[in-house]
């Protein structure tokens, strides 16, 4: 799969094609198709890991509660993006919540059918491994994301990776093209409202981004490149490097 460039400090990779209705059908795999509105959750923890789940139509978003009640947003999904437990095997129940950012269509795929398919048609399951591969990979950058303890280069590396994944547009003017609020922002980044506030207006003031009917644009990409590029001491919002 190859490298399409440096997104704050980690590479970018070309996403794997999405799946359609089609994939399955011609793939002989069963699924169930569902519509879901704009809040409604698909799944949530406690709920049964049999099934993988295929993002047809709209935008999704993976989150957890942690401290009992605060949400902190692991992933935001787009047309073809494929989420559940990452594992063909089947396991007891899901770990997270599944929420419908906007309306959305998703195909629920046994796991059980899916292992089938695999071993009798190595089309089909190239691309099941590329998407489940460019998912862990999603992962592995919201981790690194977060290894970065200032806020301001979380911040920014999260905004260059939205825009690659939900912009329009590349480069300079990239919009990003779903309204995040600041909280929304902040679950992102294992931050508070407050902080991701002050920093997006000082990423206005300084021009790095602009905000054009509550979409964030991208205004100067090499500006926010080198802001995630940077490596600090250990700080915990509100508090001096450690």
């Amino acid at each position: 799969m190859p490298f399409r460039r440096s997104t704050g400090g980690f590479a970018a990779l070309s996403a794997p094609e999405g799946f359609t209705r089609r994939d399955f059908e011609e793939a002989g795999v069963r699924f169930v198709e569902r519509s879901y509105q704009a809040k409604e959750t698909i799944f949530a923890p406690g709920d049964p890991d049999d099934q993988l789940y295929f993002l047809l139509e709209g935008t999704i978003r993976l989150y957890r509660l942690y401290d009992g009640y605060k949400e902190a947003t692991t992933a935001i999904l787009k047309d073809g993006g494929i989420f559940g437990k990452l594992s063909l095997v089947e396991g007891r129940w899901q770990n997270v919540f599944a929420e419908a950012v906007t309306d959305v269509r998703v195909a629920g795929v046994p796991k059980s059918s899916l292992e089938q398919v695999v071993k009798n048609n190595p089309e089909f399951a190239l691309k099941l491994f590329s998407s489940l591969s460019e998912r862990l990979r999603q992962s592995d950058e919201v981790i690194e994301r977060l290894l970065h303890r200032e806020v301001s280069t979380r911040l920014a590396a999260l905004l260059l990776n939205l825009s690659e994944r939900l912009g329009n547009g590349d480069g300079e003017g990239a919009v990003i093209d779903l309204r995040l609020t600041h909280r929304d922002l902040a679950n992102m980044i294992a931050s508070t409202r407050e902080a991701v506030s002050k920093v997006m207006s000082e990423f206005q003031r300084e021009g790095y981004i602009k905000v054009l009917n509550r979409r964030i644009v991208i205004a100067d990409r090499a500006a926010l490149e080198e802001q995630a590029s940077k490596i600090s001491g250990l700080q915990v919002d509100g508090q001096q490097p450690i």
